[in-house]
């Protein structure tokens, strides 16, 4: 299983796996070279190895330790930070309410006339019998003239668990002009279809030609039912407003594939600004986008005309920034960013000709994780993203400092404050690039660089101890 892991492991991250085996196996080569005792017999021979083996055991078992440590850190941060799932996001829909989406209003028109149809008889060899039967016959009309609607949007986020949803509240104003464009006096059935399975619709009130017909609707299901006599020719309007709210997209959708006449939708977004500005998929894009007033919004224009199309038109908004999301990111790279630095630590010294000590690789790993542990710890509070950045810094910096500070090669000492240095303040960054183009880029120039520091290092080495030779 241990096998499986770490092949597992090699296929995910092989230069960080290279990087430890290396520095593994000089730190055994090393450490097995140094031993003063003559090896003279079978026991000597073993006893070597075995302290050997035992050090460099000590150096993957630190570094997994730590690695441990970095990644219960994050685990600890993500079951009160990272809730963003399928399940809340639909418990937050059922109290607040679901993407809304609003259908056009639908127009039939009925006339009723007398048909003959025959009465079925016993005998068929009798001549047939015929009686007046009144049916109703639907009369193929296009009756929606024109159209416009205005609907301003008010973001208001909503919090389930620890995770934060976009939601919004909708005042919406829909105005229809309809024709009965017939010559004949017809029943006209309107049926306006509410949102499906919405929590809720405020301030409900349709009114036609100016009067106010709610107590003549009937409600089934989701949609509003009503029916009239219109004349040859007649014009009416048809005036439907309501308060609700919902999630994620606003849809308004022509549902029958038709000619659109003299249609203008206005959406008004609060605080949305155009650049974050979004569409459900298969929408209609506006005709017209403008800034609000005060440029924190977006004003969204539909404007349609001699039109064949059954689209949606609407607004698909962005998932708020999570509590923590950024600081998340970051400690999602703590695990890597020790193997590296242990690594690169391990064999700056050894490249060096230091004796690796096993207290301060311990010492530093300690000085390092409370690097991340400081940012999952208090960037809830006033410090924030970045204020906990730079206080984890802060600490970390001072111990590394205080650590080797007394080391007696200059430029050893100064390696070291660049390794961590540069895993403290810019390896972590690499988090916030959102684009997985950009972080393989990132770790790849990383990888790259260390290989190339190491290289000169052991290059800068060798050529300093043939002159001290000479």
């Amino acid at each position: 299983m241990i096998f499986d892991r770490f092949i597992e492991w090699m296929n995910v991250q092989p230069v960080i796996v290279l990087l430890m085996s290396i520095a593994a196996l000089i730190l055994f080569y090393t450490t097995y070279s140094r031993s003063d005792e003559p090896i003279n017999t079978f026991w000597a021979w073993l006893k070597r190895f075995v302290e050997s083996t035992v050090v460099t055991l000590l150096f993957l078992g630190l570094l997994w330790g730590f690695r441990t440590i970095l990644n219960n850190n994050m685990s600890t941060f993500y079951s009160t930070h990272g809730s963003l799932s399928d399940i809340s996001r639909d418990s937050a829909q059922s109290i607040w309410g679901r993407p809304h989406y609003q259908g056009e209003l639908n127009v039939n028109h009925y006339i009723r006339k007398m048909v003959k149809q025959e009465i079925p008889q016993e005998d068929p060899t009798k001549p047939p019998i015929y009686k007046d039967v009144e049916i109703r016959e639907q009369v193929p009309e296009n009756s929606v003239q024109s159209f416009k609607g205005n609907v301003n949007m008010t973001l208001s986020n909503r919090e389930k668990g620890y995770a934060y949803y976009s939601g919004y509240i909708i005042d919406a104003n829909y105005t229809y002009d309809v024709i009965n464009d017939s010559n004949l006096v017809t029943e006209a059935e309107f049926d306006f279809p509410l949102s499906p399975n919405q929590t809720m619709h405020e301030n409900f009130s349709i009114q036609m030609d100016g009067k106010d017909i709610s107590q003549q609707v009937q409600y089934v299901g989701d949609n509003v039912h009503w029916m009239v006599n219109m004349q040859p020719g007649q014009r009416s309007t048809i005036e439907v407003a309501y308060t609700s709210r919902g999630m994620d997209t606003f849809t308004y959708q022509i549902t029958n594939r038709r000619e659109i006449k003299e249609f203008e939708l206005t959406l008004t977004i609060d605080r949305l600004p155009v650049s974050l500005l979004n569409y459900p998929d298969g929408a209609l894009t506006p005709t017209e986008i403008k800034s609000t007033p005060d440029r924190l919004g977006s004003v969204l224009t539909w404007r349609l005309d001699r039109a064949i199309t059954s689209a949606g038109m609407g607004v698909a908004l962005i998932t708020p920034e999570q509590p923590g999301a950024k600081v998340l990111q970051v400690l999602v790279n703590s695990a890597y960013g020790i193997t590296l630095l242990l690594a690169v630590l391990c064999l700056t010294l050894l490249i060096r000709g230091e004796k690796v000590n096993f207290l301060d690789l311990a010492l530093i790993s300690g000085a390092y994780s409370i690097y991340y542990m400081v940012m999952a710890s208090v960037s809830d509070f006033f410090f924030g993203f970045w204020g906990s950045l730079i206080l984890g810094t802060i600490v970390t910096g001072l111990l590394t400092y205080f650590l080797f500070r007394r080391l007696e090669s200059k430029l050893l000492r100064n390696l070291i404050y660049g390794v961590v240095g540069f895993f403290t303040v810019v390896y972590p960054l690499s988090g916030l690039l959102t684009q997985v183009a950009d972080r393989n880029t990132f770790d790849g120039l990383v990888q790259i660089g260390l290989i190339i520091y190491l290289f000169f290092l052991s290059l800068y080495t060798r050529v300093e101890r043939s002159k001290s030779k000479e």
